[in-house]
């Protein structure tokens, strides 16, 4: 598979998204792995007779019957009673079968931008059941994707763009489907307004408790509508679409870290540490060494747990910065590549279900964000693409990329191999734990991939 560089002429690419070629790839290929990750094993895992055949569909009607009756929004609700809960065995064949074309699809580049707007349609109806970890960290992912044309970053699209013949001229057609005419970006600005008013005015009505994840789809719907109505409105006055989808990934991410910080109040494999008591905290990680691989079960047991309140004190701290930084843009590199290994610290350490899930935007948000809606911009600091950043520290060095690949493969496999059960979040969080930082490691490698191609680089700022 191979770059975008000779697609350019073909498909207008600028030269920002030439330069962020890599990390375009990086952020599609984790999306792809962990969609597929979701799909085997994860929190609503399908390989199984509840989702597939005639007689399933019983996990997706009792979740239906419980967004009805938690008062989800009227007209959510009648379109559950009428349509999905009396064929609930059609739509659960269906999304098993969606999630697996779209996740290969976005894995191997292959008609990316069809895959991505598949997966939107798939993760936006299902948002407004109260799923607020899966559904917004892979939304917002998938639609960078879409905007950034991932499958031409060494991806098949890209290669099959390059072919000659009919069929290669019909498949590049098809993946490149998708595209907005200019004069429509004022109307989806305002229609995306409305629906985030929309959306804000349910929530007093709605009342902002955390009994359930319905309470939390208002607030995070209104803050997407506007992140795309301004998107939509910087793209109109000539700003570069890659560069502001990854600034929409920004803020989401500086958002989610806070949310994790001063909202959750019971912590868990599942979420990020934040504030939460601390003989709560000191449960979690006894639990989850406990079911850890040996090396770091003792690391947990031997400097964490015995400091449990300082590094509870680092854990929330470093996630308030790196919020706040990313969510009004300063110093987006710095405190970008910040988020990316505290997430990364965090699966190491067994927090496996939500870190996994938000790095998925925090790597494509590290790399290529800061140059929209920023105080980076506002102050003209320089935002390069990380892939340009690094090629001008590593100038002359040897890549790194193929020694990573080979790590992630033996993590990953060690991770099967010790055996990770569907929804194991608890008594296979060290299998689980390996699988996701290999996918981390490889998401890295990807990144690193444009080096050797490209060399030292400099700035690209159009």
């Amino acid at each position: 598979m191979s770059g975008p560089k000779s697609t350019i002429a073909q498909h207008e690419v600028s030269n920002f998204e030439t330069s962020a070629s890599s990390w375009i790839a990086a952020t599609r290929v984790l999306v792809g792995l962990l969609l597929l990750y979701e799909l085997a094993f994860g929190g609503w895992w399908k390989l199984n007779s509840d989702w597939i055949g005639f007689s399933a569909g019983g996990p997706l009607a009792d979740r239906a019957a419980r967004a009805v009756s938690d008062g989800t929004y009227v007209w959510y609700a009648a379109v559950l009673e009428a349509v999905v809960i009396p064929h609930a065995w059609f739509w659960s064949n269906l999304a098993l079968l969606l999630q697996l074309s779209f996740g290969v699809a976005l894995l191997v580049g292959f008609w990316t931008r069809p895959a991505a707007i598949v997966g939107l349609l798939y993760f936006l109806p299902v948002f407004n059941m109260g799923t607020i970890r899966t559904s917004p960290t892979f939304g917002v992912a998938i639609a960078f994707l879409l905007v950034a044309n991932a499958g031409y970053h060494y991806g098949l699209d890209g290669w099959i763009s390059r072919q000659s013949g009919a069929w290669a001229r019909r498949s590049d057609r098809i993946a490149s489907v998708g595209s907005i005419p200019r004069s429509w970006y004022p109307p989806i600005a305002a229609i995306a307004s409305l629906v985030g008013l929309y959306y804000l005015l349910t929530i007093p009505e709605r009342g902002y408790t955390f009994a359930d994840g319905l309470a939390l789809v208002g607030v995070e719907l209104a803050l997407l509508s506007a992140i795309v109505a301004g998107g939509f409105v910087l793209a109109y006055r000539g700003g570069d679409p890659t560069a502001i989808a990854a600034d929409g990934l920004r803020v989401f991410i500086g958002y989610r870290l806070l949310h994790e910080v001063f909202v959750r109040v019971e912590p868990g494999v599942n979420t990020l540490p934040g504030w939460a008591p601390l003989e709560l905290q000191e449960a979690v990680f006894t639990d989850i060494a406990a079911a850890h691989v040996t090396p770091v079960a003792a690391v947990i047991e031997t400097v964490v747990l015995p400091a449990l309140p300082v590094w509870v004190g680092v854990f929330a701290a470093v996630q308030t910065a790196a919020g706040i930084a990313l969510f009004v843009g300063y110093r987006t590199r710095l405190f970008g590549s910040v988020a990316v290994g505290y997430l990364t610290v965090l699966i190491a350490l067994g927090l496996v279900r939500l870190a996994p899930l938000l790095l998925m935007s925090a790597v494509a948000a590290a790399a290529l964000g800061g140059r929209h809606a920023s105080l980076d911009a506002v102050s003209g600091r320089s935002q390069a693409p990380a892939s340009v950043t690094l090629s001008q520290q590593m100038a002359g060095s040897v890549p790194t990329w193929h020694a990573l690949g080979l790590v992630a493969v033996v993590l990953v496999a060690s991770g099967l191999v010790l055996g990770v059960e569907p929804s194991g979040y608890g008594a296979t969080t060290g299998p689980i734990s390996l699988v996701m930082v290999g996918f981390a490691v490889i998401t890295l490698a990807v990144g690193l991939r444009e080096l050797e191609d490209s060399g030292p680089a400099s700035s690209l700022d159009d």
